[in-house]
């Protein structure tokens, strides 16, 4: 079974991609003018890799005031994609392992 396409096999579970249907959910959630401050949990490469897409994301689509990408050790397991409302002008983003 499996096979080779364009000389590429991926085996395992695929990394988190940064794509236009995440981007209009950003959009919608978090103001141009917000701050915005992206965390991954430590150690966990695929996590650090799609929050650095997203950084780059925020910033080319006009997002000014952006800090990150930050590492931290949370007390519990954290996965997914989170956003957390700070105040109705700053907002915390912090990507945890892949679900």
């Amino acid at each position: 079974m499996g096979g080779i396409t364009a000389h590429t096999v991926n085996f395992g579970p695929q990394a988190r991609q940064m794509n236009d249907s995440l981007g209009t959910q950003l959009k919608q959630m978090i103001p141009a003018n917000a701050k915005v401050t992206i965390t991954a949990i430590l150690g966990d490469s695929e996590a650090f890799g799609f929050a650095n897409q997203l950084l780059q994301w925020l910033k080319s689509n006009g997002y000014q005031n952006v800090d990150g990408v930050h590492q931290a050790v949370y007390t519990a397991p954290v996965s997914g994609q989170n956003i957390n409302k700070k105040s109705e002008n700053e907002f915390d983003i912090i990507i945890g392992s892949k679900q």
